[in-house]
């Protein structure tokens, strides 16, 4: 460089040296925020739910597994799609042992993940949304048991554990693949564990509300797995309402009943509805297929897991 001339700004070796040095600090204290430490925690067990079911994740593209309950899955994907986007009744088709049609209340139609889904099923098709449900579902119960046993447990290693075994247990990840919406209704055992207990722990509206919204959207994804949903809030509120009776341990979990009432409301018309008109059975003379049920049924969903 001729004598005289200085070096621009940002060819000055001290400068940029400064400037890396100064964002250095910068990405570690990033990297330390709380949001950031719980995503970065959030990808590992999705990588982990992945890893569990492959080779699920090649299935993208469109194939499906050689079972009937893949057909009925990706059906009720495009179904609910379908309805959301001409704004229409979902929790009832003619698409089915038509000319009748059929109510849908106590189908495994997982309203909830449709609605949450329908954009990826309008862009990419209902197999799309069905295998990525399937591949997120194990990552997703790792964090939210994880979440609940960082109530409890000290060790962040040991909550992580605890979110693995839950999440990645061989249990589920069976349900996951052949039956998705019992593995998706899993996942609100740990939510709404979580809930309850931050609800003992500092009464108010918005824990009492979130309770209430956990246990609601439970009834939109599988009505069945609300059953132990239900079962298990009763077992955590119930004796710190029974130690010491008074309003002010009374109206929360009545707040959160409500809610759940209003939120799982859409559902819960469907399936009392279907009741009212005789269940799920329909009068073999009115179709050409043999008198069989679609759905569950209400007793069903009480009764014992057959072995």
């Amino acid at each position: 460089m001729p004598p005289g001339d200085t070096a621009p700004p940002g060819d000055r070796p001290g400068l940029a040296a400064g400037r890396g040095a100064g964002r250095l600090p910068r990405v570690r204290q990033a990297a330390a925020h709380p949001a950031v430490r719980q995503l970065a925690l959030l990808i590992c067990f999705l990588a982990a739910g992945v890893a569990v079911t492959w080779p699920r994740a090649t299935y993208l593209t469109g194939q499906l597994p050689e079972m009937r309950d893949s057909a009925a899955y990706v059906w009720g994907f495009w179904w609910m799609a379908r309805q959301v986007s001409h704004l229409a009744y979902p929790w009832a088709t003619a698409y089915m042992a038509a000319p009748v049609g059929v109510p849908l209340g106590y189908h495994t139609l997982m309203p909830l993940p449709g609605l949450l889904l329908t954009p990826v099923t309008l862009l990419f098709g209902p197999s799309v949304s069905y295998n990525l449900l399937v591949i997120a579902v194990p990552g997703l119960l790792c964090y939210a048991m994880y979440r609940a046993a960082r109530l409890w447990l000290p060790s962040q290693t040991g909550a992580i554990a605890a979110g693995a075994f839950f999440g990645l247990s061989a249990m589920l990840a069976q349900e996951d693949w052949y039956h998705v919406n019992i593995a998706v209704g899993a996942l609100f055992l740990p939510l709404s564990l979580e809930a309850a207990v931050r609800l003992r722990r500092t009464p108010g509206k918005r824990q009492a509300v979130i309770l209430g919204v956990v246990v609601g959207a439970a009834v939109l994804t599988d009505p069945e797995s609300e059953v132990l949903v239900a079962i298990l809030t009763g077992l955590v509120l119930l004796p710190w309402v029974l130690r010491r009776p008074s309003l002010s341990r009374l109206w929360p979990p009545a707040l959160a009943a409500v809610t759940a009432a209003v939120v799982a409301s859409p559902q819960l018309f469907a399936m009392i509805q279907e009741q009212v008109r005789g269940g799920l059975r329909i009068d073999p003379g009115l179709q050409a297929v043999t008198d069989k049920l679609y759905g569950v049924g209400l007793p069903g969903m009480f009764s014992p897991t057959p072995g």
